[in-house]
């Protein structure tokens, strides 16, 4: 899945351009399956695609239009989705974004995401495996976007608590 080192994300965006352009060929931020939340208090941005949780609670569709992939990556059969948005409203981390009646997920572009091959600073890598259990941010209230944002700032913490610690060792 795609992971995102925040220590080398400058929030440029070109991930979402890249993602959008290579499922839609178009560069709309809406129609793209990773989105990057600011933390604006400390300054650091993080770039959000699905990272493979092990408890993959986006597949409570009601309708059993989601499967897992070969390479955990979530797959939509599109004729079956009905576009009630379960599975945006379930993902703990805002991670699944949702256009014209149909959830948008990370499907790494077929084995070569676009998105980490245009990154400018080499922020977003593939990695293979699952993601720890995302069920501390089940009780984030509100939508995909404010989920996106309490997630990023809790990656963000050991970052901020790293510069405080930094300057205070001072000259």
């Amino acid at each position: 899945m795609i992971h995102c080192e925040i220590e080398r994300c400058v929030g440029c965006r070109m991930c979402e351009v890249a993602c959008s352009a290579f499922h839609s060929d178009s560069v709309s931020p809406a129609l793209s399956r990773i989105r990057v939340a600011k933390v604006e208090e400390i300054g650091v941005d993080l770039a959000i695609a699905c990272v493979g949780c092990e408890e993959k609670y986006c597949l409570e569709c009601t309708v059993d239009a989601l499967t897992v992939g070969d390479r955990g990556q979530i797959v939509v059969d599109r004729g079956e989705c009905m576009g009630c948005e379960v599975c945006v409203d379930e993902c703990p981390i805002g991670a699944v974004g949702f256009h014209e009646e149909q959830p948008l997920f990370c499907d790494l572009c077929g084995g070569t995401p676009a998105c980490v091959e245009i990154c400018p600073t080499d922020a977003l890598v593939l990695r293979d495996g699952v993601e720890p259990s995302l069920e501390p941010f089940l009780k984030t209230r509100g939508g995909a976007a404010r989920r996106r944002a309490s997630y990023a700032k809790v990656v963000a913490e050991p970052l901020r608590e790293r510069w405080m610690a930094g300057a205070r060792l001072g000259p």
